[in-house]
């Protein structure tokens, strides 16, 4: 469900083997998995089914696919136990490394920063714009610290990867836990975290500083010890990181 899994406009059909019928519209794979739009048991969902990558050796394939789905079941109901906003799962298929989910109405946090940009983007409105888009960031990092907090690391922040449930940008929605790991989490991986949510930031959204700044105050909130913690680990991280941009 993340920017390469969108998906577009195709013919309808219907497809069976979930022991119930499914009534299927759009359709497109893309890097990791292939999302399928439908009505199940007249709910709208997305049908999401990690396929066979033939550039890797078949045993492998196979686990690293189910482990991905069984990380991304753990991720979604440990984050709902949180409190977190997640797609509701309506059916597993383990055969087939495929999870029926709810299909959530709004777009990508990517999506609509970039709207918010383009209706504030006369120059005088610039200053609305970075108040706008660092209220988001406290939001995000409220939730996020929430997660970590309770001892889960998404793996993938990414603005590809939280939905505003009915653009409403109260209501963040998490998806995309394939690489989500939890237990007990370190300071490290938490950073990490962070690290990979701030570098998306960067190359996504043009003068956007102001989310990732709204992102650690709002981190904060969750608990300051955490934070602190943390944040000393993301220094260290941003230092290694700029060293490899040096290297090369």
């Amino acid at each position: 469900m993340s920017s390469d899994e969108e998906m577009d406009e195709g013919a309808d059909c219907i497809a069976s083997g979930f022991a119930n019928s499914i009534d299927l519209a759009s359709l497109k794979q893309g890097a990791e998995a292939k999302l399928t739009e439908c009505v199940y048991l007249g709910r709208n969902a997305i049908v999401k089914e990690r396929f066979q990558k033939s550039y890797r050796h078949p045993i492998l394939d196979s686990r690293l696919n189910k482990a991905r789905t069984k990380a991304e079941l753990r991720g979604i109901m440990k984050a709902k136990d949180l409190g977190i906003q997640t797609p509701a799962i309506f059916f597993i298929d383990g055969e087939k490394n495929s999870i029926i989910m709810e299909r959530i109405d709004g777009p990508t946090a990517k999506l609509w920063i970039e709207t918010k940009r383009s209706e504030f983007s006369a120059e005088a409105d610039n200053n609305r714009f970075q108040e706008i888009i660092r209220g988001f960031g406290v939001l995000l990092g409220e939730q996020i610290g929430k997660l970590h907090l309770g001892g889960l690391v998404h793996g993938d922040l990414t603005t590809s990867n939280i939905l505003l449930r009915n653009s409403d940008e109260n209501l963040l929605v998490f998806i995309d836990f394939g690489l989500s790991g939890q237990g007990k989490v370190t300071p490290e991986e938490k950073g990490v975290d962070l690290y990979v949510l701030e570098r998306a930031i960067a190359s996504t959204h043009i003068n956007s500083e102001q989310i990732m700044i709204g992102v650690l105050e709002g981190y904060s909130k969750a608990s300051q010890k955490q934070s602190l913690a943390v944040g000393k680990k993301l220094d260290e991280i941003r230092l290694r990181g700029r060293k490899r941009d040096m290297i090369g």
